[in-house]
């Protein structure tokens, strides 16, 4: 058999070029989700305002450069990509120094890998690439003045021979470039974090609930609260929510949004709940405020949910803003081209709605949600949203009142109550006796409270609420 001879200067090249698709892979693999998120937290625009405000200064350049790079995140691939070519980009200009300081250094290319696993750490948590890019502006400027001092003068280091040999070279590249892996695809709790959120983000954007509840766990939505409210979310859109609710970990009305925080991923969420049952308004409120935790104080998401949401309520003028705003980055003609038509026609249209008060008022969670259900009575959602509101409180009074309005509209004939309002509707039987002639209560449901009661009553209480965990029994007691 002939032996396979390759020129040891292809080595380091075969090596650069193996290493970008490794770490694209571990990438990709690791963060699809969390990789298009930050295209939607970025923005960039050819106008020349953009680099007037935010980039005048000489070491502004990374983060123009980063923002302009980002843009390309929405394919996780891309994304992917992009971070490591940004690594390969770092350890070539550590190669050109390898190169022009030591003598023979075709079998040293892992020298220029040693600082990788630390660039690849810092590019976790790197949000805008500023970090990454600033790292590599320095290695060039390190590079070039290697390039400067030995231009005249030949390398003359030597490495000892045991360092410097085919094996060595490939052995200890390839264990540098796996630890980098290692970190990349281990992360910390924060990356990880962000990934998670990240992939229950973009299953809502996409109404894909089942497969919200197919993620997240009940014990995982009972100690977790971005997963709780997503899946709560989750079960509100399938119906479910009057089934499961105390079970995901229910526990006061605050569950069902984030309130008082001012934090992307919170507001985001706040965004997808108001905008999935239709309250436009506040969905809007919530985007502006986002828009702000962005660098530049806005951002792709939120200018393609407010042109979207604008477009939708027949507001020409604005939703004529933010697509102009779009039509000058490099990644959307496709999209505002998509939109063009339905913006001419809002030329001749009046608005959907007629404005009449504050743009952005909010009260109460409960107080909003009652409004819209008095507004949308056969809308099972809202009546879920405020009854499930109400039970957190243990304020069963207020919920037999709200549900004898409710039912009216949701359950006419008494019938098909969930198990979640039967459960509530037993233990005010005591108080209410009517209750029991009024609604239909499953035989099943009667056998358990049956059974739960008996336990209380021999004080076996951690193992009734153990026993019936997820009932409005265990929550109440």
């Amino acid at each position: 058999m002939k032996k396979l001879n390759i020129d040891k200067r292809y080595i380091p090249l075969l090596s650069l070029l193996s290493t970008v698709f490794v770490l694209t892979a571990a990438w990709h693999v690791s963060y699809p989700y969390f990789l298009r998120w930050l295209e939607g937290f970025s923005f960039f625009s050819t106008l020349p305002d953009l680099s007037r405000i935010h980039y005048h200064l000489p070491g502004d350049l990374h983060r123009y450069v980063g923002a302009f790079l980002l843009q390309f995140y929405s394919s996780p691939f891309a994304g992917a990509l992009i971070q490591a070519v940004i690594s390969l980009a770092f350890v070539s200009c550590l190669w050109v120094c390898v190169r022009r300081i030591f003598a023979d250094p075709e079998y040293m290319l892992w020298l220029a890998f040693i600082p990788l696993p630390l660039f690849v750490h810092y590019q976790l948590s790197d949000l805008t690439l500023s970090r990454s890019l600033a790292w590599v502006f320095c290695a060039i400027v390190l590079a070039s003045v290697a390039i400067l001092l030995t231009i005249r003068k030949k390398p003359g280091l030597r490495m000892p021979k045991f360092l410097n040999n085919a094996i060595s070279s490939i052995v200890l590249s390839a264990t540098l470039v796996l630890c980098s892996c290692a970190l990349l695809t281990k992360g910390n709790d924060l990356t990880r974090g962000y990934e998670e959120v990240a992939r229950l983000e973009y299953l809502g954007q996409n109404q894909k609930w089942n497969e919200i509840l197919h993620t997240v766990s009940v014990q995982d939505a009972q100690v977790n609260e971005y997963q709780r409210r997503y899946a709560l979310l989750a079960l509100l859109n399938t119906g479910k929510l009057a089934d499961h609710a105390f079970a995901y970990g229910l526990s006061g009305s605050d569950d069902f949004l984030f309130t008082d925080v001012q934090e992307p991923f919170c507001l985001g969420f706040n965004i997808l709940f108001y905008k999935s049952i239709g309250m436009s308004n506040p969905a809007i409120y919530h985007t502006y405020q986002r828009s702000v935790q962005s660098t530049p104080g806005v951002s792709f998401n939120t200018l393609r949910f407010l042109a979207d949401s604008y477009l939708e309520a027949g507001d020409y003028t604005l939703a004529k803003k933010y697509i102009d705003i779009l039509s000058h980055s490099t990644c959307h003609r496709r999209w505002v081209k998509e939109r063009l038509p339905r913006l001419e026609q809002l030329k001749n249209e009046s608005p959907s709605y007629s404005q009449t008060g504050p743009r952005f008022h909010l009260d109460s969670f409960l107080v909003d949600i009652s409004s819209m259900y008095d507004r949308y009575p056969y809308d099972s959602r809202f009546a879920d949203l405020l009854l499930c509101g109400v039970l957190s409180q243990k304020d069963g009074g207020a919920f037999y009142g709200i549900f004898d309005v409710v039912c009216k509209h949701i359950y006419p004939d008494g019938k098909g109550i969930p198990d979640l309002y039967q459960e509530a509707l037993l233990l005010l039987a005591s108080k209410h006796p009517e209750i029991l002639n009024r609604y239909k209560i499953d035989e099943a449901v009667w056998k358990r409270f049956a059974d739960f009661t008996e336990l209380m009553r021999q004080g076996k209480t951690a193992q009734a609420k153990r026993k019936y965990s997820g009932t409005y029994w265990a929550y109440v007691y």
